[in-house]
C-alpha cells in the first residue's frame, strides 16, 4: 500500500527504462503512474488513508526486461533482504502458522508451575544452551524462552520469599544462566571469532539479567537448593520428589559452571594469580558432577511441558534482524557430549598459560587448531584472549619481548647480543674475531640500528599474533586466513631480509660489490630475521595444502598435484632448516661478536630446536611423496576420475559429450586449472612456484616407471617416514610427542592400506605393469573410440597418401590401430577386475577406515 499522489506531470519512459532512478525520479514516476491510473481527486497528504498500489506494481513490473532493475539509489541489498518475507515456516523464524499462534495464545507468564513444569523448562534451557555454545544464535535458542527475555525477575524471587515453584526454583536457574550466558558473550564481543559463527546473532534485546549482581544470583541458588531439600523431605508425591532431585542437579551443575566461566573470565585471570587454580579445581569438580548428571537417564513420564512457554517464532520481535532459519535443538544426551567436550577443552587453558616458551606454544596451537571435534566457539576465543590482549602474550609477557624470543629461539641469540649491547650506548667499539688477530669496528649511529631493528619487530608481532589468532579459529576459516595472509608474511620477509643484508654489512665492516654479494649469499649471511618470517611462512603454506585435503576441498584428480606441490614445500623446509641448523652450529656468519660464539649457552638449545623441526618436515616430506606417487598411479589407472571423464558401463558417447571431453582435456585447460589452483603460491616469491610446465615434466618422468613400481616405491618411501619418526626419541619440550604421534598415526594408517592394497593383486595385475603413459594412452583411445564412429581411432595429423601403394599402408594402419584398440580393451578389464577386488581393501586401525583409494594425511 502507498498514500496517493496528485502530481500530473508526464515522463520519459524510455529514461525509466534503461537508467537507474534515483529518489526523486522514483517519486516523480510512481506520482505520474499512480495519476493516470486513477480518478483525478484531490488528496490530503496528512491523510492515514491508503490505497492499492498492486495492479501499478504489476504494470511496471510487466514493463520492465528481463534482469532490469528500477530502485532508488538508497535502497541497499540488506534492506532488499530484510524487505523479503519468505512466507516460509521453516526458513523464516518471523513466519506464524495457524498452530503458531494458537501455542502463542496459551502462553501466561502467571501460571503456577509444579516442579515437574519447571523440570522440563531447565532441561529444554539446557539444550537451547549447549545448542548456542555449537554455533547457533541466540535467536535460534535462548530467546525463544519466555522465561528468559522477560523484562523483570518477580521480587519474590530475588528475596526468596516466594512459596511458588516458579519464583523459588525456576527464575534462581534462569537467572543463572543468563549469567552464565552473560560471562560467555563478553568474550564473544572481543571479536576473536568471524561472522560465520553464529552465536554472534541476535545480542541487544537482552541484557542477561545483568541488573542482580552475582552475590545475588548466588544467594538465589542457595535459596533454591534449600526449597528442593525441604521438598525432599516434606513432599508426599513421588513424581515431584523425583522432579526436586534432579533439579537440585542442576542447580549444582550450573553454581559450578559459574564459578568456573567467572574464575577463568579475562578479568579474573588478568588480575587475580590465584583465579586459574581455582578455576581449574572448580572445572574438576564441576567435571565430575556433570559426568554423574549426565550418565543417568531422565525418565520421560516425569517432566510436564509448559504450554507457550517456548515461542520457536519468537524472530517477529525483532523485526530490523535478517531473517533467519529455524534449527532443531540438541538432545539432552547430545548436549550433555557437547558440554563435556567444552569442559575438556577448558583445561587446556592452564597447559596454555604454563607454556615455558615460543616453541611449547606453537605446539599446542598446532594440536588445539586440529583437535577434533572442533572445540566450541566459546573456548576457542578465550584461547584467543589468553594467547594476546592488551599487548600481552599469556597475560604476563609484553608482545614486542615475545617475539624478540620467538626469533632468537630459532635463529639463534648471537644478533640478540649484539643489538642488545648496543642499546643505550654511542658509539660503540664492538670487539671482532678473526682467527687469532682481533680487530674493531665503529657504529656510527647504534641507536638507529637499535630502531630499526624494532620497528621491524613490531611488524612482525601484528604478523605472529594474527596467525596464532587464526589457529583458534574452525577448521575452513583457519584455511582461508592461511592463505590470505601469505601475501602479507612475504613481504615481510622482503623486509627481514633488507634488515639481515643491512645489519650484516655493518657488522661485518665491509663495503663494496664484493661486501654486497657476501651479504646476499646464504651460505654466509645467517639471516637471521629472515629465516625465522620464511619458516613461518612454510609452516602456512603447509597448512593451507594439508587443510584442504582435511576438509576435502580438492577432487580426488586434485590429489596428485596438490601431494606433489605439498612434497616440494616440504623439501624447500627442509632445505631451509638444514641450514639453520648448520650455519649455528657451525657459528657460520657470526665474524663479529661481543664474546665468542662457542661460549654462547644457546647454540645448543637452538641447534637442538631446528632439529627437531627438521625431523618433523622430514617425516611429513616422505609421507606427502607416497601419498603423491599412490594417487598418481590411482589416476593413471582410472580408479580416481575427473568430472568430465566418462564413467563406464559401454554407452556410447555423443559428440556433444566427446567435445566436452577434449576441451577439459586440452593443455591449456589443465594449464588454467593448475593455476587457478595454486594461483596464491605462484604469487609468493619463495619458495620458487612449481609451475605448470614444471609439473608436466615431472609427470613425464614419472609416466616412464611401470605403475605397479610406484606403489612398490612409495612403500619404501612410507618405512623411511617411520624410520624418522622411531628414532625421533621422546621429546623433553611439551607439544612435540603428540605432534610426532599423529604424524606417526598417518605414516602406519596409510602403510597398512597400502600393504592391503598390493595384497588385492594390484602389483601382479595385467593393468599396473604398464607405464602411466601407456595407461593414459589407452584410456585416452577408449574414450574416443567410444563415440560409435567407425573412424574415431584415426589419430590426426597425417598426410594423404599419394603413391600407388596407399591402399595396403591403409590396411596397415588400420591392423594397428584394431590391435592397439583391443590392447586397450585388455588393459580396461583388467583395471576393472582390480578395482572390483580391491575395492574391499581398506585399513581399519584404531576405529577409523581408510579406504585404499583415499589415503590420508591426517590424524583422524
Amino acid at each position: 500500500m502507498s498514500r496517493r499522489h496528485d502530481d500530473s506531470d508526464t515522463a520519459d519512459d524510455s529514461r525509466r527504462q534503461t537508467q537507474p532512478a534515483g529518489d526523486a525520479e522514483l517519486a516523480e514516476l510512481a506520482d505520474q503512474q499512480l495519476q493516470l491510473g486513477a480518478d483525478d481527486c484531490n488528496y490530503d497528504y496528512d491523510s492515514d488513508l491508503w490505497i492499492d498500489i498492486g495492479p501499478l506494481m504489476t504494470q511496471a513490473v510487466g514493463e520492465l526486461a528481463v534482469g532490469e532493475l528500477l530502485k532508488p539509489a538508497s535502497l541497499t541489498y540488506y534492506d532488499a533482504l530484510t524487505s523479503v518475507e519468505v512466507m516460509e515456516p521453516r526458513l523464516d523464524m518471523g513466519m506464524l502458522s495457524a498452530a503458531d499462534q494458537r501455542e502463542i495464545a496459551k502462553w501466561d507468564f502467571n501460571r503456577a508451575l509444579s516442579l515437574r513444569q519447571v523440570l522440563w523448562v531447565v532441561e529444554e534451557l539446557f539444550r537451547c544452551e549447549m545448542t548456542w555454545h555449537s554455533s547457533a544464535s541466540l535467536l535460534q535458542t535462548m530467546y525463544m524462552c519466555n522465561y528468559f527475555t522477560v523484562d523483570d525477575v518477580p521480587a519474590a524471587a530475588i528475596c526468596g520469599e516466594g512459596c511458588e515453584p516458579r519464583d523459588r526454583v525456576l527464575f534462581p536457574l534462569v537467572v543463572a544462566l543468563a549469567h552464565c550466558c552473560r560471562h560467555v558473550w563478553i568474550e564473544y564481543l572481543r571479536e576473536n571469532l568471524f561472522s560465520e559463527e553464529d552465536v554472534h546473532f541476535g545480542s541487544q534485546p537482552v541484557e542477561f539479567f545483568g541488573q542482580i549482581a552475582r552475590e545475588d544470583v548466588v544467594q538465589m541458588l542457595a535459596s533454591a537448593k534449600a526449597h528442593l531439600e525441604n521438598v525432599l523431605a516434606t513432599e508426599a508425591n513421588a513424581e515431584e520428589k523425583a522432579a526436586a532431585n534432579v533439579l537440585l542437579s542442576h542447580i549444582e551443575l550450573r553454581s559450578r559452571w559459574l564459578r568456573v566461566l567467572t574464575d577463568l573470565s579475562l578479568e579474573y585471570l588478568t588480575e587475580d594469580p590465584g583465579a586459574l587454580d581455582r578455576g581449574m579445581a572448580e572445572l574438576a569438580g564441576l567435571q565430575e558432577c556433570q559426568k554423574k548428571f549426565g550418565a543417568v537417564a531422565l525418565d520421560p513420564e516425569l517432566i510436564v511441558p509448559v504450554p507457550g512457554c517456548f515461542d520457536p517464532k519468537c524472530m517477529r520481535k525483532y523485526p530490523s534482524m535478517a531473517p533467519i532459519k529455524p534449527r532443531p535443538l540438541l538432545s539432552r544426551a547430545q548436549s550433555h557430549e557437547v558440554f563435556a567436550g567444552m569442559l575438556d577443552d577448558l583445561s587446556l587453558i592452564r597447559q596454555l598459560l604454563h607454556a615455558e616458551d615460543v616453541e611449547s606454544l606453537v605446539n599446542f596451537l598446532s594440536s588445539f587448531s586440529r583437535r577434533e571435534p572442533t572445540p566450541q566457539p566459546f573456548v576457542r576465543s578465550l584461547v584467543a584472549s589468553v594467547l594476546s590482549s592488551n599487548d600481552m602474550v599469556l597475560l604476563r609477557e609484553p608482545l614486542l619481548a615475545f617475539v624478540q624470543r620467538a626469533i632468537a629461539e630459532i635463529s639463534g641469540r648471537y644478533v640478540w647480543d649484539v643489538i642488545e649491547g648496543i642499546e643505550g650506548r654511542a658509539p660503540l667499539v664492538l670487539a671482532m674475531r678473526r682467527g687469532a688477530v682481533g680487530s674493531h669496528m665503529l657504529l656510527d649511529d647504534p641507536l638507529a640500528a637499535r630502531a630499526r631493528v624494532d620497528v621491524f619487530c613490531q611488524e612482525a608481532a601484528r604478523h605472529l599474533v594474527d596467525w596464532f589468532r587464526t589457529m583458534c579459529q574452525n577448521a575452513p576459516r583457519q584455511r582461508r586466513i592461511c592463505v590470505k595472509y601469505l601475501a602479507s608474511w612475504d613481504a615481510l620477509q622482503g623486509d627481514a631480509e633488507e634488515l639481515d643484508t643491512w645489519l650484516y654489512l655493518a657488522l661485518a665492516a665491509k663495503s663494496g660489490a664484493a661486501a654486497e654479494a657476501e651479504a646476499n649469499d646464504p651460505s654466509c649471511n645467517p639471516f637471521w630475521f629472515s629465516s625465522w618470517v620464511y619458516h613461518v611462512k612454510l609452516v602456512l603454506i603447509e597448512g593451507a595444502l594439508l587443510g584442504g585435503v582435511r576438509l576435502g576441498v580438492y577432487l580426488g584428480y586434485e590429489l596428485p598435484q596438490v601431494y606433489g606441490y605439498a612434497a616440494q614445500v616440504f623439501q624447500a623446509h627442509h632445505d631451509h632448516l638444514d641450514r639453520m641448523a648448520t650455519m649455528t652450529a657451525r657459528h657460520t656468519g657470526q665474524n663479529a661478536a661481543l664474546r665468542a660464539a662457542a661460549e654462547s649457552p644457546d647454540d645448543d638449545a637452538c641447534v637442538a630446536r631446528v632439529g627437531r623441526w627438521l625431523r618433523l618436515v622430514e617425516a611429513q616430506n616422505y609421507l606427502a611423496t607416497a601419498l603423491w606417487l599412490v594417487s598418481h598411479a590411482c589416476e593413471r589407472l582410472g580408479l580416481v576420475r575427473a568430472p568430465w571423464w566418462p564413467r563406464r558401463g559401454g554407452a556410447k558417447l555423443s559428440a556433444g559429450a566427446l567435445a566436452a571431453w577434449v576441451a577439459q582435456e586440452a593443455e591449456q585447460a589443465q594449464m588454467t586449472r593448475y593455476a587457478l589452483r595454486f594461483r596464491a603460491l605462484s604469487r609468493l616469491n619463495s619458495p620458487t612456484p612449481l609451475t605448470y610446465g614444471g609439473w608436466a615434466t615431472t609427470v613425464a618422468q614419472l609416466d616412464e616407471s611401470l605403475l605397479a613400481d610406484l606403489f612398490t616405491h612409495a612403500a619404501r618411501i612410507l618405512t623411511k617416514a617411520r624410520d624418522v619418526l622411531d628414532h625421533v626419541g621422546r621429546a623433553a619440550v611439551a607439544g612435540w610427542d603428540e605432534i610426532y604421534q599423529g604424524v606417526r598415526y598417518a605414516v602406519v594408517v596409510n602403510s597398512v592400506a597400502l600393504a592391503k592394497l598390493q595384497a588385492a593383486g594390484v602389483c601382479r595385475s595385467p593393468a599396473a605393469l604398464v607405464p602411466g603413459s601407456q595407461a593414459a594412452a589407452y584410456r585416452r583411445l577408449l574414450v574416443e573410440g567410444a563415440t560409435g564412429s567407425e573412424d574415431a581411432c584415426e589419430r590426426g595429423g597425417e598426410q594423404a597418401a599419394t603413391s600407388k601403394s596407399k591402399a595396403k599402408r591403409d590396411r596397415k594402419r588400420r591392423k594397428q590401430e584394431q590391435d592397439l584398440v583391443q590392447a586397450a580393451a585388455e588393459w580396461q578389464t583388467a583395471a576393472d577386475a582390480l578395482r572390483v577386488d580391491a575395492s574391499s581393501s581398506c585399513c581399519e586401525t584404531g576405529g577409523h577406515v581408510v579406504a585404499w583409494s583415499q589415503f590420508s594425511f591426517e590424524k583422524k
